[in-house]
């Protein structure tokens, strides 16, 4: 049985700071130490619990975080940027499950601690087929692109309600309760620990059970950005059409090329400083 694990930071437990998330932070080699710690977690119930095979990418910032060293040596780490599939280079339909780790709340969502999705700097709101989406539904789209279902999601208690509207009955493991965008109640680490050994336990046993998020027919992706002129950047993409001021849109049959689409669009709205 092979896992792919993508980790991001934002989510991960003990983190609300700005300067927790940031490589130029003086805290940033400490919660590089919590991120990778939450990583083996994980890795460590996937083997617990018949994995035979795990693959882990870092999905964060410039997704150079996670400490290779100090990572649980069963493992094999994808790591560096960029990556053509970004958050989840490495899936592929070998794969019989996903683990989110670390993950957050998508742009635009009240108390929600780091809340953006994929560039908070530029992108305001994203939809498919008219839902709202953040970086674990878009994810979850490349997974069940290759038929593979998503397991577990961790991250603060808004995180989870979100990963499951937009994905499915998917196990969640909270791991703070999210009072403000840079605020949040830990819980005990020993609690979190044995969730990650129950929620586990339960998702990858019940795994031909968890949601595969897969596509049919033509797919409509829409990028509200935060400013006109990002949207403007971005209709440089062939295939974009501008729904209004901020808003592109792009269509596809094929989701791998949307999410190549919406990537290129958002290297071209986030090139305006």
């Amino acid at each position: 049985m092979k896992i792919f694990i993508s980790v991001d930071m934002e989510g991960i437990w003990g983190l609300v700071s700005s300067s927790h998330v940031s490589h130029d932070s003086s805290e940033y080699n400490r919660t590089r130490r919590l991120m990778t710690q939450e990583a083996n977690w994980a890795i460590e119930e996937a083997f617990n619990n018949g994995a035979t095979e795990v693959v882990v990418n870092d999905s964060h910032s410039n997704m150079d975080n996670l400490l290779i060293e100090e990572l649980d040596p069963r493992a094999q780490l994808i790591s560096g940027g960029p990556k053509p599939l970004s958050m989840m280079e490495g899936i592929d339909d070998t794969f019989d499950g996903v683990i989110f780790v670390g993950y957050h709340t998508r742009a635009g969502t009240i108390n929600g601690v780091f809340n953006h999705t994929y560039s908070g700097k530029s992108i305001a709101n994203v939809t498919i087929n008219g839902k709202r989406m953040g970086e674990c539904g878009i994810n979850a789209g490349v997974a069940g692109y290759f038929g593979v279902p998503i397991l577990a999601i961790s991250g603060d208690d808004l995180l989870a309600a979100q990963a499951k509207e937009e994905i499915g009955d998917l196990e969640t493991i909270i791991v703070k309760k999210a009072i403000s965008r840079y605020s949040a109640h830990n819980f005990s680490k020993e609690t979190v620990r044995d969730l990650y050994r129950t929620r586990l336990a339960e998702a990858i046993r019940n795994r031909d059970k968890k949601p595969v998020l897969k596509y049919e027919g033509k797919i409509s992706m829409d990028i509200e950005f935060n400013r006109e002129v990002m949207a403007e950047c971005a209709m440089l993409l062939p295939e974009a059409v501008r729904i209004d001021e901020k808003t592109i849109r792009i269509e596809s049959e094929d989701y791998i090329k949307i999410f190549m689409m919406f990537r290129a669009a958002l290297n071209l709205g986030g090139s305006i400083s």
